[in-house]
């Protein structure tokens, strides 16, 4: 899937949140799948694993829908999660269970570190 601007052009002004002013924004992308339908996903963390880099993402819809419904939906975030590999502009679905887990994992024990600090 093609992003549709050049994160690496320091001139790029897309909003798609990778502007540190705006860090409360929700960062955005449209990519196009195989059969040009287009998608707009919202950019949830950006992570270096294993010497790659990685974007897990949601639709931007449901990220919307979540934010709208506040301490309401608080313990129900059912969130389609997918993690995307990042090379360039092209991101491409990462289709290795294994890997995605193993992926995951590494992010829960990051956001644990977090919060041991945090205390």
């Amino acid at each position: 899937m093609a992003h549709e601007h050049d994160h690496n052009d320091p001139n790029h002004t897309c909003g798609c949140g990778h502007d540190e002013d705006h860090q409360d924004e929700i960062e955005v992308v449209e990519l196009e799948d195989e059969n040009g339908e287009k998608e707009e996903f919202a950019i949830l963390e950006e992570v270096d694993f294993e010497g790659r880099h990685f974007a897990i993402m949601a639709p931007l819809a449901e990220v919307q829908a979540y934010s709208e419904a506040g301490d309401e939906a608080e313990g129900e975030a059912n969130l389609t999660i997918e993690i995307f590999e990042v090379k360039g502009d092209d991101f491409t679905i990462l289709e290795d269970e294994a890997f995605a887990q193993r992926l995951l994992t590494h992010l829960d024990d990051l956001s644990a570190k977090l919060e041991e600090e945090g205390k």
